[in-house]
């Protein structure tokens, strides 16, 4: 048996009853339920639930115990991972959640008569990303650990830990190629966060910046654009029981580096950006309640001092040929499930460790392709991988056909080649007009 698991519980919205009255049927449903991480439950015993839950969502659990070094943790993980669990509904922790139905809203400025838009907010939890953080597939536990590390931030601040004996900005930086995944991964750990936090935080939100519409086409103006957004911001700061999650994608449009723009080769309007930015960061980190995501592909274009602010800066690779192998599973689960591909879909491997020693004899014919296909789809990004199968239907079978699972394995093959020449073409063709 394994205890310890964090478990989300997603109420009906027209449900009148309080998350009190749902509680001890929940653990009544759970107690004794075999069940793997990141299950889905959508079928219950109880009367009660089917009327009033949507579905329960089987989570990750606590860190392993602090005696443990973070390689016996690992392998904590890894076991979990692959292994069934048998819940103990008293050693559960529960977190029930009504999903907000809205989707994000266009917030803008008015600068020099022209209205700018300078950011989208999203009240969190949204069901605009539900799913998304289950759909998010690393190779190691960067999730956990990201998820984690904001919660410990958040903390320090809560508890009115001094920054200047012990530094916490609350801002995290996510880098990377592009399609990995960067931005994503900031949207859905705000959303688990508005979950995890709900008892601290009675209300969450997201404000996704639009770095690149703050760059006014008049001259001075896009360091004022930087401040009145920063403003907005700090207006919904001043509701502690608020949560605030800040992302700022593609972080480098804003933090450019100073030493670049001093040396001529950007317009002096960039430097004053980079500051108001650089300031406004600063100020924000008095509010106990906010967090700043950002992201970046080019992390050697980001000003220092930004880089220096950040608490967290994470690499976000393309993934491993494991990780190409869960991503293409995912995929395949989604289309046998919903017809376009006649299984049986294979069992999937649950661990790098079996992956990396797959015998081919030791498998069906379709896990020895899914294999094969995965370490010869090495090199693309996340979001190119998951663009493979669409490619396959719409170039390479009709449309309205229902291939064999092995069949459709095959035709990806030649998708992936089709689409590494594309890239290659596209390189060269990129050097050629530098």
């Amino acid at each position: 048996m394994i205890s310890n698991l964090n478990i989300e519980v997603v109420v009906k919205e027209n449900c009148p009853l309080k998350n009190e009255a749902l509680i001890s049927s929940v653990k009544n449903e759970l107690n004794g339920k075999i069940v793997q991480l990141a299950d889905k439950i959508t079928n219950f015993d109880l009367d009660v639930l089917t009327q009033h839950v949507e579905y329960i969502r089987i989570c990750e659990f606590f860190k392993c115990p602090s005696n443990q070094t973070e390689s016996d943790s690992s392998k904590c993980q890894e076991k979990k991972e692959k292994d069934s669990i048998t819940l103990v509904s008293d050693l559960l922790k529960i977190y029930f959640l009504r999903l907000n139905n809205e989707g994000p809203q266009s917030e803008t400025i008015s600068a020099e008569n022209d209205d700018t838009l300078v950011a989208n907010f999203t009240l969190l939890p949204s069901s605009y990303y539900d799913g998304l953080w289950e759909a998010l597939i690393f190779d190691s536990n960067i999730k956990d650990n990201l998820l984690q590390y904001a919660q410990a931030m958040l903390r320090y601040s809560k508890c009115g830990v001094d920054p200047t004996i012990v530094s916490c900005n609350r801002v995290v930086l996510l880098h990377g190629p592009p399609g990995t995944g960067k931005t994503s991964l900031c949207k859905a750990l705000a959303q688990k966060l508005s979950i995890r936090l709900s008892h601290a935080f009675s209300h969450a939100i997201l404000i996704d910046i639009n770095t690149h519409s703050l760059f006014s086409k008049y001259f001075s103006e896009s360091g004022k654009l930087v401040a009145k957004m920063f403003d907005k911001i700090r207006e919904l700061a001043f509701e502690s029981k608020t949560l605030v999650c800040v992302l700022v994608d593609e972080v480098e449009s804003l933090t450019h580096c100073r030493e670049t723009t001093r040396s001529g080769s950007e317009p002096s309007d960039a430097l004053r950006v980079v500051n108001a930015v650089l300031t406004n960061l600063d100020n924000l980190s008095h509010f106990s309640n906010v967090i700043t995501f950002t992201t970046s592909n080019i992390t050697k274009a980001i000003d220092r001092a930004f880089v220096d602010r950040a608490d967290l800066r994470v690499l976000i690779p393309n993934p491993s040929p494991y990780g190409i192998y869960s991503i293409y599973y995912s995929c395949l689960k989604e289309l046998v499930q919903k017809g376009l591909i006649i299984g049986p879909l294979p069992e999937k491997i649950r661990d790098k460790e079996t992956f990396e020693n797959f015998s081919g004899c030791d498998y069906i014919e379709g896990t020895k392709l899914l294999i094969e296909l995965s370490k010869d789809s090495y090199g693309l990004s996340g979001r190119t991988l998951r663009k493979v199968p669409l490619r396959v239907h719409a170039t390479m079978i009709h449309p309205e056909a229902l291939p064999l699972f092995v069949n459709f394995l095959k035709s990806m093959f030649l998708a992936v080649k089709v689409i590494k020449e594309e890239v290659d073409k596209f390189t060269d063709s990129h050097i050629t007009l530098q």
